[in-house]
């Protein structure tokens, strides 16, 4: 009896960086990978992961089923994604700018 090799699926939501995997001759991307803190994930080529290759260089937040293959490649099927936008870093909005709203107050 042949014993059946059981691949762990699970949903999952990760945040990182999408980046190109590989290209093909005419140095085209043909594949493509999510980079988070803790791994790199492959993405599968479905409807919404062809998508992400409009997003190259830009930070997204993908929620998808996550599998890892025999040599431990990390594959994820996208279900859903949104791109991050950087607008607090590149403006700064979050920056203490030293306006202080209780000043008006101390006025008397």
């Amino acid at each position: 009896m042949k014993k059946k090799q059981t691949v762990k699926e699970r949903e999952e939501t990760i945040v990182g960086y999408v980046i190109p995997k590989e290209w093909d001759n005419e140095d085209n991307v043909i594949s493509i990978s999510v980079s988070t803190n803790d791994d790199d994930y492959l993405v599968e080529l479905n409807k919404l992961g062809e998508e992400l290759f409009d997003f190259l260089d830009e930070d997204v937040e993908i929620t998808g089923i996550v599998r890892e293959d025999k040599d431990g490649t990390k594959r994820i099927k996208v279900t859903s994604y949104e791109v991050i936008e950087d607008t607090d870093e590149e403006y700064g909005e979050d920056d203490d700018l030293g306006y202080d709203e209780e000043d008006d107050d101390d006025e008397d």
